[in-house]
């Protein structure tokens, strides 16, 4: 589906509630892909593309306004625009999607997935070379055929060929927002009653190889085999009085439910099944790490969270003006937003030139001093170049409230540089946290080259942050290394990295992510007040 993730609109049509602006935009997207992969006029296609950020930055539910006829109130979408949405809200996809699908030749969409390959490349792969599956792929990156193409050269071949290497290792996986809307999908799909998730995706995994469901009936097990692009699904149907077991079993790791069934105990809940044989209970995030001999301590919720940290607005790239994302944290139940816009090199994201960093500054004091529904923080993301320097001056820097560093370009330095050039940034005084600290994005790109170890010393010694960046494409800091940074002391705040008021949700998947790696309340910074965080 689209390069950004959003699950198909026919996991959504069957209850409208479901459908957001996210994925109706998500569809529109890919005809926008599909289209330039077909070779279609480049005109037509961006004007799909258009609609779908039209649809990303509603502010109302189109697929409400489609069920109501009220379609007409958006500003932009033509009649035939209109037609598709009431399409996909009513049968779960539209004429002209379905059209460019049926066009596309089998395999086209595991090529689209390789790293470095565009829409326009594989438009070029395919109309020169006939190739549309990885194995053809692989065969032209290896025998000369794609680097002799215009534009292309040993070196993108060379990158093609890594490509698709990391992607033969993600058969069957996924990352949790998609596994979790294809979970759904299943219980609607099958009619399934008093349906629990459990499996990876109950363990808050950050990329999950199955899925697994347990639901009330008839004893019975459904499968259903993994693909290229989706996890397995397994459905086991248990009676009332062993449901409890059943849920316990399937949420697994394997070794963990072996290792507690093998003493004698009961089976009357999960809490039960644990303290019956002697055992603390462990919560499903921590059943990997975790044996029962002792107390877990209380993980931390989503209601501990208080603020939202790192966010962007129309000042930069994001969707949202500051009024409208401080009005959407209040929704949410929190307290205070640190907005942190991009800074001047991430000129493909609206970066902000000083100038306007100071303009937005007084912006949001104003905000404030209007008393808004939250506190607004003002705040920076500042690129960290390739040598470690950040691009604003320093007496820029001391005005604002949190400054967070993060890599944006140049991800395939050699270890040693990329360690360097990260120690670098977060030496720096007026850096507070560091973004997503290896850069990788889940199932597309692996994590930079970079001594884990050796950064997080340096941010221990300079008081630094390390974020645990909540978007469910990077759940970075990995939660492997969240024991070693409570450990240096260093806080983990659960960041959102939104660019639109859907995505503060994203702290959802963060939290999982942090209950995965032990967090507790005290660990994160922004479980509490504004005052508190800043200090």
């Amino acid at each position: 589906m689209s390069n950004r993730g959003a699950p198909a609109a026919g996991r959504y049509h069957a209850a409208v509630a479901g459908l957001t602006n996210k994925a109706l935009a998500g569809v529109f997207k890919e005809i926008e892909i599909l289209m330039q992969v077909l070779g279609e006029p480049r005109g037509r296609a961006i004007a799909y593309g258009r609609i779908s950020r039209i649809l990303e930055t509603l502010g109302p539910s189109a697929a409400d306004l489609a069920a109501h006829g009220q379609l007409t109130k958006i500003k932009g979408l033509g009649e035939k625009v209109q037609k598709a949405i009431q399409e996909i809200v009513v049968t779960g996809d539209c004429e002209v999607h379905a059209q460019l699908v049926a066009r596309l030749p089998a395999g086209t969409r595991d090529v689209l997935r390789v790293p470095g390959l565009g829409p326009r490349r594989v438009h070029t792969v395919l109309k020169e070379l006939g190739v549309h599956t990885l194995d053809g792929l692989e065969e032209a990156a290896g025998d000369g055929r794609l680097a002799a193409l215009k534009g292309f050269g040993q070196k993108t071949a060379g990158k093609v060929r890594e490509g698709i290497a990391f992607l033969r290792t993600l058969h069957g996986r996924a990352r949790l927002h998609d596994a979790w809307a294809a979970a759904q999908a299943v219980i609607e799909r099958l009619g399934l009653k008093d349906a629990v998730i459990a499996g990876d995706l109950r363990r808050g995994e950050p990329t999950v190889s199955g899925i697994s469901i347990v639901a009330a009936g008839e004893p019975a097990l459904i499968e259903e085999p993994a693909t290229e692009t989706s996890p397995s699904v397994r459905v086991r149907l248990e009676r009332s009085d062993k449901f409890a077991r059943a849920l316990f079993e399937e949420t697994g790791p394997a070794d963990h439910v072996a290792a507690v069934l093998a003493k004698t105990g009961t089976d009357g809940d999960e809490l039960e099944i644990y303290r019956s044989r002697g055992l603390s209970f462990v919560p499903p995030e921590r059943r990997h790490a975790c044996d029962g001999s002792e107390a877990v301590p209380r993980l931390i919720e989503r209601a501990d969270l208080k603020g939202l940290v790192h966010a962007h607005t129309t000042w930069s790239d994001g969707t949202a003006s500051i009024e409208e994302m401080a009005a959407a944290a209040g929704e949410r139940g929190f307290s205070y937003l640190v907005v942190t816009d991009h800074s001047p090199l991430a000129v493909y994201a609206n970066g902000l030139s000083v100038e306007r960093l100071l303009e937005q500054g007084a912006a949001i004091r104003a905000f404030n001093e209007r008393g808004g529904p939250v506190r607004v923080l003002c705040g920076t993301e500042v690129d960290i170049l390739h040598d470690g320097a950040i691009d604003y001056p320093d007496e820029v820097l001391a005005e604002l409230d949190l400054v967070i560093a993060s890599i944006h370009s140049v991800h395939d330095q050699d270890e040693e540089t990329m360690t360097a050039r990260i120690v670098r940034a977060v030496n720096d005084p007026h850096v507070d946290v560091l973004g997503h600290l290896t850069g990788q994005l889940r199932l597309r790109r692996e994590p930079s080259a970079v001594d884990v170890e050796r950064v997080l010393g340096a941010c221990a010694a300079s008081n630094t942050l390390v974020e645990l960046n909540a978007s469910p494409w990077r759940l970075d800091l990995d939660p492997a290394w969240h024991a070693r940074a409570v450990e240096l002391g260093i806080g983990v705040p659960i960041n959102p990295d939104a660019h639109s008021c859907e995505g503060m949700d994203d702290v959802h998947w963060g939290v999982l992510a942090a209950r995965h790696g032990g967090l507790r309340a005290e660990d994160v910074p922004n479980t509490g007040s504004w005052e508190e965080f800043l200090r």
